[in-house]
C-alpha cells in the first residue's frame, strides 16, 4: 500500500486514460440515467457540484441533461466554500470567471444558495477505499465543508471509473466518507 500522495498521482494518470477512452460515454449515460431517476424518485432537484477540470469526470453534463438545478462552489477566505446557482432546470443562468485555483467560478455578487439536508452533494473525487472514503486533490476542503451543517447530514455522492473504486488507503478521521459511488457497471451505496 503506497502512501495517498501516491495512490493520488497512480489514479490521476488512471483517470487521464479513462476519459479518453471508451468507457467515458457509458459512465456519462449511466449517470444521466441514475439523476433522472433519482430526481423523479425522491423529488430532488438541487444539487451541489463541482466544475470539472484536468482529470475529473464532467459532472455538468449529465446534471444539465438531466434537468437538475445546480450550484458551483465560489471558494472563499481560508478556502471556505459557498455556493451560488448555474444551471437552473438545466439552462446556465450565472457566467464564470477563473477563480480559485484557476477553476472557473461564480463572481463573488452572485447569489447564494442555502442548501438544506435533502440536496445532494457531489464531490471531486479521484479515488475511493472499498468503505467509501473519498480519496480528493490533498487540500481538505471538502472535507473541511461537510463539519458544518446541513452539509454533513446531506448526501454525498461520486462518479468514478470502476477500476478506482477500491484503492488501498486507510480513511483517516478528517476524510470524507460518501453515500453513493456512480461507476460505468454499478451504483454502490454505502451506509
Amino acid at each position: 500500500m503506497g502512501t495517498k500522495a501516491d495512490i493520488r498521482r497512480a489514479a490521476r494518470s488512471q483517470w487521464k486514460e479513462f476519459l479518453s477512452g471508451p468507457a467515458e460515454p457509458r459512465l456519462q449515460a449511466a449517470f444521466t440515467r441514475f439523476l433522472e431517476k433519482e430526481i423523479v424518485r425522491k423529488n430532488r432537484s438541487l444539487c451541489l457540484a463541482y466544475y470539472p477540470v484536468r482529470s475529473e469526470f464532467n459532472v455538468l453534463t449529465a446534471l444539465k441533461e438531466a434537468g437538475w438545478r445546480v450550484a458551483l462552489p465560489l471558494v472563499g477566505e481560508g478556502y471556505s466554500l459557498s455556493f451560488h446557482l448555474f444551471l437552473d432546470e438545466g439552462k446556465e443562468i450565472l457566467e464564470l470567471k477563473p477563480g480559485a485555483f484557476g477553476i472557473p467560478e461564480p463572481e463573488p455578487s452572485a447569489p447564494t444558495i442555502r442548501p438544506d439536508e435533502e440536496d445532494i452533494l457531489i464531490v471531486p473525487t479521484t479515488a475511493a477505499n472499498a468503505d467509501g472514503y473519498r480519496l480528493g486533490k490533498g487540500g481538505g476542503v471538502y472535507d473541511r465543508l461537510i463539519d458544518r451543517d446541513p452539509y454533513r447530514r446531506m448526501e454525498k455522492w461520486a462518479v468514478l471509473p470502476e477500476k478506482l473504486l477500491d484503492a488501498p488507503f486507510p480513511a483517516e478521521p478528517h476524510d470524507l466518507r460518501l453515500n453513493k459511488i456512480i461507476t460505468e457497471e454499478r451504483i454502490v451505496t454505502y451506509p
